[in-house]
């Protein structure tokens, strides 16, 4: 793996370059295929990132306090992602709404049954290839619709969220 020196260099690399591109300074990171090592938070938190998709393994946003600052560290479940569901599984754009939908939904009834319980989160990574096909985008913007007349269920933005918790 990289150490904490050369993650810090590749980190302000990538998002210089994303800035001089877009002209937009990232406060996010995903690492390459989601994978992060030990130091690749401390790494993102010295180049300004406030938040990561890199942590899968929950579906509650946490705090992570790193050397350099805190990190906000968001759901990201393999599940939820497009480009595995597609490529890896061969599932359709009208499966991955399924899928879609029966992972958040079930999360909206479970926080319906105990109100108390902390907010749940998900992030649902989608990409051109799956979702940018006309089926894809039927399949997405039934998602989207179904969502929104969902009480429980809160669509934004990152930033919007992050700024409410």
């Amino acid at each position: 793996g990289r150490g904490l020196d050369e993650q810090k260099n590749y980190i302000n690399d990538t998002l210089a370059l994303i800035a001089s591109t877009t002209g937009v300074k990232s406060t996010g990171w995903s690492s390459p295929s989601v994978y992060a090592n030990s130091d690749t938070m401390q790494a993102v938190v010295a180049a300004g990132v406030t938040y990561t998709i890199d942590g899968m393994d929950s579906d509650i946003v946490s705090q992570l306090n790193t050397p350099n600052g805190p990190l906000m560290l968001l759901p990201y479940p393999v599940v939820t992602v497009d480009m595995g569901q597609n490529l890896s599984r061969m599932k359709s754009p009208t499966e991955i709404e399924t899928l879609w939908l029966d992972y958040v939904l079930e999360l909206a009834e479970e926080a319906r049954g105990d109100p108390a319980r902390e907010a749940t989160t998900v992030v649902i990574g989608i990409h051109p290839f799956v979702v940018g096909t006309p089926d894809g985008a039927a399949a997405m913007r039934r998602v989207l619709t179904r969502l929104k007349s969902d009480g429980s269920v809160w669509l934004t933005d990152t930033e919007t969220m992050l700024k409410a918790l």
